[in-house]
């Protein structure tokens, strides 16, 4: 059970670096059969929830290519910079959903 927690030798690794942007890409379809029933107030929650999922993504990328030496970047201008703005965007699109789900049924506007 030990092997299959490791990073380095597990063969969960790289099979969830497949299985997690193909279910992501299953989301986005139902986000666009969802976004066509649906208008106004939901729409721009599911909206902002799909933003959020978006910067979560890229956020993962960026994680799994790391400093991004191996293509020009350095340490001092890595990737790693570019991951904690996509970061701060997904908490940001998260907030606003979060804030759109509140108002969505008459919340009080204090």
């Amino acid at each position: 059970m030990i092997d299959m927690l490791d990073y380095e030798t597990s063969p969960l690794n790289p099979l969830l670096k497949v299985i997690v942007p193909l279910i992501f890409l299953a989301v986005t379809g139902i986000y666009f059969a969802a976004r066509r029933h649906y208008d106004g107030a939901i729409r721009s929650f599911i909206d902002m929830l799909m933003l959020f999922a978006l910067f979560a993504t890229i956020s993962g990328v960026l994680r799994f290519l790391g400093h991004g030496t191996d293509f020009g970047f350095t340490k001092d201008y890595s990737l790693k910079w570019i991951q904690s703005l996509a970061y701060v965007f997904e908490a940001g699109f998260f907030i606003l959903a979060g804030y759109k789900l509140l108002h969505l049924f008459g919340g009080d506007d204090e």
